[in-house]
């Protein structure tokens, strides 16, 4: 992933209104309910694509009030609690809360797994969960290592000149860029 795209991308008036967004996000998570405040909510459902239906939503800011600050609480806790109130795996919006809740833990999403040449499990795997895990998983690693890399210096860099103080932990700065990087 070349500098040049990565600096082009961080320059987009997108990118700023999503990192206001995150901001929010993490300034509140802690200091309302966001079983009940909707502006936390509004903010969350827009920054995540959390285009679900009430009750769905209801179940789901219930939950993440519940855990908010279980900051060791496991993925599959969360894919099992979202998979039973919309009787499918929801790896996306499971790992989007959970890098909520710890900011440390990336996300699973379509467009990073794009980036990192990585495809979800089939939608009619009976061992879908297990395998979300595992893909979770190779994320992970690819973090991990990562961080090694003069790119992942690079990265911060840029992303620090443009927001400084920005409050954003290195792993939601490199998720920032992975969503909004063009494929």
């Amino acid at each position: 992933m070349d500098i040049k795209e990565v600096e082009r991308t961080i320059q987009r008036p997108k990118f700023a209104r999503d990192v206001k967004r995150y901001q929010h996000l993490i300034k509140n998570l802690h200091r309302v309910d966001v079983s009940t405040d909707t502006t936390f909510q509004r903010v969350y459902n827009g920054f995540f694509q959390l285009r679900r239906n009430e009750a769905y939503r209801i179940k789901h800011f219930k939950f993440l009030e519940t855990n908010k600050s279980r900051a060791n609480i496991e993925l599959k806790e969360i894919l099992v609690y979202l998979s039973s109130i919309q009787n499918s795996i929801e790896a996306s919006f499971a790992t989007k809360m959970l890098s909520t809740i710890n900011p440390d833990m990336p996300v699973l999403d379509s467009k990073v797994l794009a980036k990192l040449g990585l495809k979800k499990p089939s939608a009619n795997s009976l061992a879908r969960i297990e395998e979300t895990l595992q893909i979770y998983e190779r994320i992970c690693d690819w973090y991990r290592e990562f961080y090694t890399k003069s790119d992942f210096t690079e990265w911060m860099g840029l992303f620090d000149k443009y927001f400084p103080n920005s409050g954003i932990n290195p792993v939601k700065k490199i998720d920032f860029i992975l969503w909004q990087m063009d494929n």
